[in-house]
C-alpha cells in the first residue's frame, strides 16, 4: 500500500505543485484517506442532496462509502478530489471499482490535468476504467452499488458541482431492480468504450 500511495503522490505532484495550496490538499487527502465508511439503510428508501455545499456531495461519498462488495461508474466529468479518495478508499476495503467515462470532456478537452491525474490514480489502486466517445457527450452520472442501490441525477463528479453549481443528488436505497436496470444501461456503455491506458 504504501508503494502505491508514494506511486499516486508522484503522480499527482507534478499536477499539483505549480496549482494553488488547496490542490495541494488533493494530494495530502489522498495519500492520508483513511477507510472511509458509511452504513446503507436496511430499507428501501430514497436520500437527496443539492449544491451548492447542500449535502449533495456528501450523499455521493455516503453511497460510495456504503459500497461492500462493487460500485459501477457512470461519469461525464470526473476531477472531485473527495469522490477519487472515496473510491479508492473502497478498493483498499476490497471493493470492485469500475468506471466509464466521456472520453472528451476527462481526456480530450482536460486542459486542467485534473481528469486525468484523478483517473491515473484510480487506475494505478487497480479500478477497471474505460473511456467512450461514441456519443457527442456521455451525460451519465450515476453510481450502482453493490447491486442494490442507485445515485444519480444532475451532480458531475466535481469540484464545480459540489461548491459552485446549482444541482441535485438522488440515492434510491435497497431498490434491487431499479440499480439491475441501471447495471444493464452502464453494462452496455462499458462495452461501447475502450480501455483508459493511464499515461
Amino acid at each position: 500500500m504504501k508503494k502505491l500511495l508514494a506511486l499516486i503522490a508522484v503522480e499527482l505532484t507534478t499536477f499539483l505543485l505549480p496549482q494553488a495550496h488547496t490542490e495541494v490538499n488533493f494530494l495530502f487527502a489522498l495519500a492520508h484517506a483513511g477507510n472511509l465508511t458509511a452504513k446503507a439503510p436496511t430499507t428501501a428508501q430514497i436520500e437527496v442532496g443539492f449544491s451548492p455545499d447542500e449535502g449533495a456531495e456528501n450523499l455521493v461519498l455516503k453511497t460510495i462509502g456504503a459500497a461492500r462488495t462493487e460500485i459501477r461508474v457512470l461519469s461525464y466529468s470526473f476531477t472531485s478530489a473527495p469522490i477519487t479518495q472515496a473510491l479508492l478508499a473502497a478498493r483498499r476495503r476490497g471493493v470492485d471499482v469500475a468506471m466509464i467515462v466521456d472520453h472528451k470532456n476527462n481526456i480530450a478537452e482536460d486542459r486542467s490535468g485534473k481528469a486525468k491525474h484523478a483517473l491515473n490514480a484510480l487506475a494505478h489502486a487497480g479500478v477497471r476504467i474505460r473511456t467512450i466517445s461514441i456519443y457527442p457527450i456521455h451525460h451519465d452520472k450515476t453510481l450502482i452499488v453493490d447491486g442494490r442501490h442507485v445515485e444519480t441525477e444532475s451532480f458531475n463528479f466535481s469540484d464545480a458541482a459540489a461548491h459552485r453549481n446549482s444541482e441535485n443528488v438522488i440515492v434510491l436505497w435497497n431498490h434491487p431492480d431499479l440499480a439491475q436496470i441501471c447495471l444493464r444501461h452502464w453494462q452496455d456503455r462499458y462495452a461501447r468504450g475502450r480501455d483508459y491506458l493511464p499515461g
